[in-house]
């Protein structure tokens, strides 16, 4: 199910409202997640009114391919949830939180990941998680989903049951790399209730002033 709101405790949105510390770093009117609530999780928003885009992420042309728009549900047939920041902020408090059933997964080469990244994200390459990576080295995609994704190898059969929901992103809806993994995940099997797509990535995350480690 989507998130269309960030729920929390009048308790939580109480200490996540703004403290004198934080306001002093407030440049402009304060800016908030949602209403009420400042941060979650250590992730917020710039709270400098006149802050702009990374530079990073400030390129509108990208060449076309690869760098094409990725349709909200490019795994057809397959029904993979396309998810919000709120849904991402969620799952991040979450597995921050020690829910092991939840998890971040940045999909992006380790350069891009350099740049800066959703904080509680673990990072799996796609490189590493791809149609390629699956038809030279299926043992070493296997690895990954025993000993990061909580999948059980029994004797070869791949047992889901445990399998965490994965929220996975890369840079944006012009970027393949995310989309390029969940294939892979979907024909090894890992079940697509439990694989979310962040389709807006970091151009977005960046966009909203979110922190980025």
């Amino acid at each position: 199910m989507k998130l269309q709101t960030l729920v929390v405790s009048t308790a939580v949105a109480a200490a996540l409202s703004v403290s004198p510390v934080f306001a002093e770093k407030v440049t402009g009117k304060a800016v908030g997640i949602t209403k009420g609530v400042m941060e979650v999780a250590g992730i917020s928003r710039n709270q400098d009114n006149k802050a702009t885009i990374d530079p990073a992420f400030a390129k509108t042309s990208r060449p076309c391919p690869p760098f094409c728009f990725q349709p909200t549900a490019p795994f057809s047939p397959a029904e993979v949830d396309t998810v919000t920041e709120l849904d991402v902020i969620h799952a991040a408090r979450d597995a921050a939180g020690g829910d092991s059933s939840v998890l971040v997964v940045d999909a992006r080469t380790p350069g891009w990941v350099k740049k800066g990244t959703i904080p509680h994200a673990v990072n799996v390459p796609f490189t590493k998680l791809n149609s390629k990576a699956l038809a030279k080295d299926p043992m070493a995609v296997v690895e990954i989903m025993t000993d990061t994704f909580g999948v059980k190898d029994m004797d070869g059969v791949l047992n889901y049951d445990n399998a965490k929901t994965l929220y996975l992103f890369c840079n944006g809806s012009w970027c393949g790399q995310s989309p390029a993994s969940i294939r892979a995940l979907l024909t090894m099997g890992y079940p697509q209730d439990k694989i979310k797509y962040y389709r807006g990535g970091m151009n977005s995350w960046k966009s909203l002033g979110l922190t980025a480690k």
